[in-house]
C-alpha cells in the first residue's frame, strides 16, 4: 500500500508553463497528482482556474466601481475592489475544492446545491455595481427628473403661499373699493342736492345739501382712515411675498447643492428602471458565477478524480490501521493493568487471610487464659468456704 501510495504522489519535474500552471492553482488542483494525468486532464482543470480567476477579476471591478461611487477616492476604490475581488475568487476556489467528482450523479448533486446558492448570491452582489455603471446614462437622467419634480413641488408650495398674500392684498382693495364706491355715491348725492337736479329740487345750500354733505364728509374720512389701514397692510403683506421670493431662491439654491448623488440613490433610480435588462444581466453574472462549479459538475470523472480517489482512500485505510494498531495497544496494556491488578487483589487477599488466622489464634489464647483465671478463682472461693 505504501509503495502504491508513493508511486501515485510522488513529485515529477514540473512541466506546466507559468500561465498554465497559475490556473491549476486557480483551480485548487493538486499539481502533484495531475502531472499523473493526461494533457486533457491539464487542460480542463486549467479552464476551471481561469472560470474561477476571470470570476474574481469580474468581481473586482464591479466592487471597485461600487466603492468607487461612495468614497469617490480611486485609491480607496482600487485597495478595497482587490480585496473584494481576491475574497470573492477565493471563495470561488473554496466551493471548486470542496466539490468531489464521484461516478453517482445524485452524490454530486447533494454537495452541489448548496454552493450554487451562495453562487447565485454573489451573483446578485456582484451585479449591481455593474448595473449601475452600464445603466449610468439613465441613473442619471432618473436622478435629474427627480431633482426636477422636487424643485416643482418646492416652486408649487412657494406659488401657493405667494398666490394667497396676492389673495389677501385683493380682499383688502376690494374692501377699499367698496368704501370708494360708497363715498362716491354719496358725493353725487351731495353735488346733486346742491345743484337742485334731484332730491328736494331747491338748488342752494339748504338742510338736506348741508345733511348730505355731512354723510359724504363722514364717508370720505372713513374711506381715508380705511386707506391708510389698508395702505399699511398691503406693504406688510408685499414685504412678505419679497420675503417669500427670497426664501425661495434660497431653500431652491440648497435643494439644489443636496440632490442625493451616491450609491443608494443610484440603487433606488435603478429600481425605477424597466425590470427587464436588470434581469438579463443578473441572470448573465449568475451563469459566470456559477460557471466554475458548472464545469466542475458537467466534466465526466477523470484519471485525477481516480488517483485522488485512491490516495484518499490510501490514506483512510492507513490512518484506520493505525486507529486499530493504537486500539490493540491499548487493549494490551489495559489487559496487562488489569491482570497486575489481579494479582495484586489476590495477594492482599492472601495476606489479609493470613492476619485473620493469627488474630483468630491470639484471640483463642486469650479466652483460654481467661477461663484459667476463672477456675483458679472459684477454686480459691471453693476451698475459702469450705475451710470456713
Amino acid at each position: 500500500m505504501n509503495e502504491v501510495n508513493k508511486d501515485i504522489t510522488e513529485p515529477l519535474e514540473s512541466s506546466f508553463g507559468p500561465v498554465l500552471n497559475f490556473f491549476i492553482f486557480c483551480s485548487a488542483a493538486d499539481q502533484s497528482i495531475l502531472k499523473r494525468c493526461p494533457v486533457a486532464e491539464h487542460n480542463k482543470y486549467a479552464s476551471i482556474g481561469a472560470t474561477v480567476f476571470f470570476t474574481g477579476v469580474l468581481a473586482a471591478l464591479s466592487g471597485g466601481y461600487a466603492l468607487y461611487t461612495v468614497f469617490n477616492s480611486l485609491w480607496i476604490a482600487i485597495g478595497l475592489g482587490l480585496f473584494w475581488g481576491a475574497l470573492v475568487f477565493n471563495l470561488d476556489r473554496f466551493i471548486v475544492s470542496t466539490i468531489k467528482k464521484t461516478e453517482s450523479k445524485w452524490g454530486q448533486g447533494k454537495q452541489v446545491l448548496p454552493r450554487l446558492l451562495l453562487a447565485v448570491f454573489l451573483a446578485i452582489v456582484i451585479s449591481k455595481p455593474l448595473e449601475l455603471k452600464i445603466f449610468e446614462q439613465e441613473i442619471a437622467e432618473t436622478l435629474h427628473y427627480t431633482g426636477v419634480k422636487k424643485l416643482e413641488a418646492l416652486e408649487a408650495n412657494y406659488t401657493q403661499r405667494r398666490e394667497g398674500k396676492l389673495k389677501e392684498i385683493q380682499n383688502l382693495k376690494a374692501q377699499l373699493e367698496q368704501r370708494f364706491t360708497l363715498r362716491e355715491k354719496y358725493y353725487e348725492e351731495y353735488k346733486c342736492e346742491c345743484e337742485g337736479s334731484c332730491g328736494t329740487g331747491a338748488k342752494g345750500v339748504g338742510s338736506e345739501c348741508l345733511r348730505k354733505e355731512q354723510k359724504y364728509n363722514k364717508a370720505d374720512q372713513e374711506y381715508q382712515e380705511l386707506k391708510v389701514q389698508q395702505d399699511a397692510q398691503i406693504a406688510v403683506v408685499q414685504k412678505e411675498i419679497a420675503a417669500l421670493a427670497k426664501e425661495k431662491d434660497k431653500y431652491k439654491e440648497e435643494l439644489k447643492g443636496s440632490f442625493a448623488n451616491g450609491l443608494m440613490a443610484r440603487l433606488n433610480a435603478l429600481g425605477e428602471l424597466p425590470t427587464g435588462p436588470s434581469v438579463a444581466i443578473v441572470m448573465l453574472l449568475i451563469c459566470i458565477e456559477i460557471a466554475p462549479i458548472l464545469a466542475k459538475l458537467l466534466s465526466p470523472y477523470g484519471p485525477y478524480d481516480h488517483l485522488l480517489k485512491t490516495i484518499e482512500y490510501d490514506y483512510e485505510i492507513e490512518e484506520i490501521s493505525s486507529i486499530n494498531l493504537r486500539n490493540q495497544k491499548l487493549n494490551n496494556h489495559l489487559t496487562l493493568l488489569a491482570s497486575v491488578e489481579q494479582e495484586k487483589v489476590e495477594q492482599e487477599i492472601m495476606n489479609n487471610k493470613e492476619t485473620l488466622r493469627l488474630i483468630e489464634k491470639a484471640h483463642q489464647e486469650l479466652v483460654k487464659e481467661q477461663l484459667d483465671i476463672w477456675v483458679a478463682q472459684e477454686k480459691t472461693k471453693l476451698h475459702t468456704k469450705t475451710s470456713s
